[in-house]
């Protein structure tokens, strides 16, 4: 498919291809993802309640290496879809760029899962421990693949800022995988069938997501009149022309260290998020009716327990900050510098002050949950659940305001704020564990979390954005769940009560909605 052929498209073509706007986008993507995940929660109460806390605390493991490796192994080159796709649309060279992307994926993934089918045991060791049966490393390269087929098939229609496909494809990997797993272990089935699950049910979402991309993908290479005006190739010599496609190397260098940062962030990250899991299995000691193996695979199991609802509004923020880079993209690709601080503070205020609420609310409900739905078995995750809530509100507000450094291109300093998380993360567990046991770890976490937020926030600041009194409140606000639900819940309440007061605040955000929604909100401004 050559860009001159798109180029001659009729007008009929033209309009075929329509991008999502941010609002419209965001909701849609927050009316999915509230339902996705409480099937997801539901998901995992069914978890803790079919299987014991051994199990589910291999499940947690395996689930951890598998978002771990993915992008590790891949070494970042899916990860600059959602940054560079609009750059290289704009260039009319998607086409290209869209292929050696996916031709450097597979063959990562190739010599990847041929290692794992290859040494088997090895990696047994790696994920739980000790040696596993093989089906299970077998089911766990399935779910790899899945995971890489399904996260390549969402980034590709996110940057094209097709959050509507994206929300329904993560609507049914979620639902699929929910449907899919209960039923299994309601009939019986084993823990390796739980992995297999999660893997189709990867595939069967990105099956809507693949023919989304078929059906537009013409059309999305045409420019509108008004992104022709905006397009500054022939202003800059170090771009491609209109109908010449970007060479390999000169695409390799705009793309390697933007990579080179996200791979490092990655590994860093992932090494960080399963830090706390990995020193609780080696630090945990053994009782008297149990291994430290086992002992430590139940501790891991206890502190799942405590995060399914804080790991919720983690994703919840993951997939805000990957529908905002390639709108913050856009921006930046027109030369709305200003625009990009703008709609990241808005973002960023209203993710603290809405998590921190449905934390307060989470820890109002937990005994109930705790006591009911899981049975009084799991009491030790119910005691860590808020500083739990706190440090994954950090996380998803890290997450959003990482995409500030991403969208200038210096990615670097947020693999360096992970580093000194994961250095903090490790040094507190090794300390606290033997003297406070689980909630030594999540105290660790804590800090670490705290720590890796600096890091962020100060590098943001060096590279251009504004510091102000916003940044301050929505850092500290999630702290007050430590003290009292009842206390954040008064502190969320005001906070955006002030915002909404607020008259620049207030218009900017019914300026983004659709018409309809913004008339029935205009008499409440």
């Amino acid at each position: 498919m050559s860009t001159a052929d798109s180029a001659t498209q009729p007008t009929s073509t033209r309009s075929a291809f329509r991008v999502d706007s941010l609002a419209i986008g965001m909701i849609v993507m927050l009316a999915m993802t509230v339902l996705g995940r409480g099937i997801g929660f539901i998901r995992g109460m069914a978890f803790c309640r079919l299987m014991d806390d051994t199990d589910v605390g291999r499940w947690s493991m395996a689930f951890g290496f598998i978002t771990l490796i993915t992008p590790v192994m891949l070494l970042g080159i899916p990860g600059v879809l959602p940054r560079f796709t609009e750059h290289f649309r704009l260039k009319r060279s998607l086409t290209p760029f869209v292929r050696r992307i996916a031709i450097g994926t597979l063959a990562s993934t190739s010599i990847f899962v041929t290692t794992m089918l290859w040494f088997p045991d090895w990696f047994g060791w790696i994920v739980f421990l000790q040696p596993q049966d093989n089906r299970l490393i077998y089911g766990v390269a399935g779910a790899v693949v899945g995971m890489i087929v399904y996260n390549f098939i969402s980034d590709l229609n996110g940057s094209l800022r097709q959050v509507r496909m994206v929300s329904s494809m993560q609507f049914m990997q979620g639902v699929g995988f929910t449907l899919l797993s209960v039923a299994w272990l309601i009939y019986g089935g084993s823990f390796t069938g739980v992995v297999w699950m999660f893997a189709a049910s990867c595939l069967v979402a990105s099956i809507p997501g693949l023919w989304s991309l078929v059906r537009s993908w013409e059309s999305a290479q045409v420019l509108q009149d008004s992104e022709e005006l905006t397009n500054p190739t022939a202003e800059d010599e170090t771009l491609p022309s209109d109908d010449v496609p970007f060479g390999l190397w000169d695409m390799i260098r705009r793309l390697a260290p933007y990579a080179t940062a996200l791979w490092m962030m990655n590994l860093i990250g992932n090494l960080f998020e399963l830090s706390d899991r990995y020193m609780i299995l080696h630090f945990i000691p053994a009782t008297e009716t149990l291994s430290a193996e086992i002992a430590g695979q139940a501790a891991v199991g206890q502190y799942h327990s405590g995060r399914i609802i804080p790991m919720l509004l983690l994703s919840l923020g993951t997939m805000i900050g990957g529908v905002m880079l390639p709108y913050l993209s856009a921006d930046w690709e027109a030369k709305r510098f200003e625009a990009v601080q703008t709609r990241l503070r808005d973002a960023l205020l209203a993710v603290s002050i809405v998590f921190t609420s449905g934390s307060a609310m989470a820890i109002l409900l937990g005994p109930w949950m705790f006591n009911v739905l899981l049975q009084g078995r799991y009491t030790d995750g119910m005691t860590l659940m808020p500083m739990a809530l706190c440090f994954c509100t950090w996380a998803a507000l890290v997450t959003v305001g990482q995409n500030y450094l991403w969208t200038v291109e210096k990615g670097k300093w947020i693999p360096v704020a992970m580093a000194a998380g994961l250095v903090s993360n490790l040094a507190l567990n090794a300390w606290l564990l033997p003297m406070l046991g689980l909630h030594g770890a999540v105290i660790a976490t804590l800090c670490s979390h705290g720590v890796v937020m600096t890091g962020v926030w100060l590098a943001m600041i060096g590279c251009g954005y504004k510091l102000d009194l916003t940044l301050v409140v929505l850092s500290l606000l999630p702290v007050s769940l430590l003290f009292s639900p009842y206390v954040a819940l008064m502190f969320a309440i005001a906070i955006g009560w002030m915002a909404w007061n607020d008259d620049a605040t207030r218009n900017r955000w019914l300026d983004s909605l659709p018409d309809k929604v913004r008339s029935k909100l205009m008499p409440l401004g």
